[in-house]
């Protein structure tokens, strides 16, 4: 569950040289500092939580850390549903890395 979750967390990778392109004042330096902060926090977002979840249960943590809680607790509720909003919404950056990568092997312009 973990590696899926980080798989989840850093699935926009492929999708750099776009990013790249868009960055205001896009030099390689400042895109690698860029990169390295948006890394950094969300690895310390993620390993914020899942220090949180296993100091609240322990060695008994399942390893999707929502399963833990009741299934009637709102709070709860609207967090599961926030990941499933997060997930289908990761699929437009699959789609516009494999959009990308089709035009240019097909040899189309984007515009």
């Amino acid at each position: 569950i973990l590696v899926c979750m980080l798989s989840t967390a850093y699935i926009a990778h492929f999708n750099a040289p776009r990013f790249f392109r868009e960055l205001k004042d896009n030099t390689m330096s400042r895109f690698g500092k860029v990169t390295g902060i948006s890394f950094g926090i969300s690895t310390a977002i993620y390993a914020a939580v899942s220090a949180m979840a296993f100091l609240t249960f322990g060695a008994n943590c399942d390893g999707l850390i929502l399963n833990n809680y009741s299934t009637k607790d709102l709070l709860i509720s609207a967090s599961r549903f926030a990941v499933a909003i997060s997930l289908i919404f990761s699929y437009p950056l699959l789609f516009v890395g494999t959009r990308d990568g089709t035009l240019d092997l097909l040899k189309i312009s984007e515009e």
